[in-house]
């Protein structure tokens, strides 16, 4: 390596690429469009020259710093071993199921690419226009795929879906939570760099995640672009232009939900007041209010329960299936009809306890609270970090609904390494 290069300057790029790169990243095989393998693929790679770039740069990069948070992340990393180790399966927990590939593996993944974004400095530069344009080309492709122009042949998809948006992602519900991501951070241009181009690209990532149709990415979303309102006030206060431009926001917001709404049917409302109606069910504890959610409410009760039967250590990371086959198959025939296949709790924090303890859990909990904690106190320092931690708030709470997937979930945990940074981003705003 050039002793000339910049590791800082290596190690943004390599971010970046993690952001940009890997979620486009998508290969026919067999004739079928592979959207999960390939992504880990490109991410381990990257990884591999992450630790190759941190051992010839040392004195200037860091691997693991012994900080709180990276000291409750270990703990809830050990503990997923361990669940590994004494799972119902040690082999899809290390590999990861055919269904979702989210073992063991894809775990340390995962924690490389938050360990890559815990090493950006002054990454201010490219990271918003970047990370803008790949969302854009997602969502553009996913807007195709609702209106039924899509450019990919149907037959080369796993699935035989005409009219659902799920782009790169592979499902709708995956790509909700990767859009419930990305929508605060055009907004970062428009709100702070005054470029409309910014609010261009949050109206056609506004109208994609309405096309997902998912309704937990919906209200993540809305939370997390509230949360956006917040936390700018926290830091800077609102000055008549930032005003204007939150009525802009809004008046054009409207505009894309009312297009949305006029070439759609019914779709929106059906789907919007479906929330409300399955929250008064299980709130006026209606017969059948536990099939809510679609069967979310019935699916956590099952979930509750194997946590039940492993406390400590769960039943092993990504092999829920196998549990539910084992503990409650006749019941589920006998209240279905039919055997309901379900691979994932549809709750991360449920999931995460499922798979490897209550234990894991408060680890993982502890670590989010103490990086949150930390982005918090760096909100005035530069007003990037608006933008993250409103994207942040959002996926944490459709994570309540949706379920962690290779397609995302890295993504998540830079945006987490960015908040937990020491300088990922070094200029000041000037209200």
């Amino acid at each position: 390596m050039n002793q000339k290069t910049n590791p800082n300057k290596l190690m943004n790029i390599l971010i970046l690429s993690v952001l940009c790169l890997v979620p486009l990243c998508t290969v026919p095989v067999d004739g079928k469009l592979e959207t999960m393998w390939p992504k880990l693929i490109l991410l381990a790679f990257l990884s591999v020259f992450f630790l190759y770039v941190w051992l010839r740069n040392r004195d200037a990069l860091h691997l693991v710093e012994p900080d709180r948070e990276n000291i409750y992340l270990g703990a809830y990393v050990l503990l997923a071993g361990i669940a590994t180790v004494l799972s119902i399966s040690p082999y899809i927990s290390f590999w990861g199921s055919s269904y979702r590939h989210d073992g063991f593996l894809a775990l340390i993944l995962y924690v490389f690419a938050y360990l890559m974004a815990r090493n950006a400095k002054g990454i201010q530069r490219y990271f918003f226009q970047a990370l803008t344009v790949t969302s854009v080309l997602v969502s553009i492709y996913a807007i195709l795929q609702f209106y039924k122009i899509d450019p990919v042949p149907h037959r080369i998809y796993h699935m035989d879906w005409v009219g659902l948006a799920f782009s790169t992602m592979g499902n709708p519900n995956f790509l909700g939570s990767y859009l419930t991501l990305s929508l605060p951070v055009p907004l970062y241009l428009y709100f702070y760099k005054e470029k409309k181009a910014g609010l261009a690209a949050y109206m056609i990532i506004f109208l994609a995640l309405l096309a997902t149709r998912t309704r937990g990415a919906w209200i993540g979303s809305f939370i997390g672009l509230l949360s956006f309102l917040f936390y700018h006030r926290q830091a800077y206060g609102f000055q008549k232009r930032e005003i204007r431009r939150v009525l802009t926001v809004i008046i054009a917001s409207f505009a894309v939900l009312g297009f949305f709404m006029l070439t759609s049917g019914d779709t929106f409302l059906t789907r919007f007041l479906s929330i409300f109606l399955d929250f008064s069910k299980i709130v006026r504890q209606e017969e059948g209010a536990e099939m809510g959610g679609s069967y979310r409410v019935y699916l956590w009760g099952k979930s509750i329960e194997l946590i039940r039967m492993k406390p400590l250590i769960g039943h092993g990371l990504d092999t829920m299936y196998l549990a539910m086959n084992e503990n409650f198959r006749p019941q589920i025939i006998y209240d279905f009809g039919r055997y309901m296949n379900w691979d994932k709790a549809h709750n991360e924090y449920l999931n995460i306890a499922v798979s490897s303890g209550i234990p894991s859990l408060i680890f993982y909990l502890a670590f989010l609270r103490r990086t949150l904690k930390k982005g918090y106190g760096k909100l005035k320092s530069h007003p990037a970090y608006v933008p993250l931690m409103a994207s942040v708030t959002g996926y944490l709470v459709q994570a309540l609904f949706n379920i962690q997937v290779v397609m995302v979930y890295y993504v998540f945990l830079v945006f987490i390494g960015l908040l937990s940074a020491k300088e990922a981003f070094k200029e000041e705003y000037q209200a």
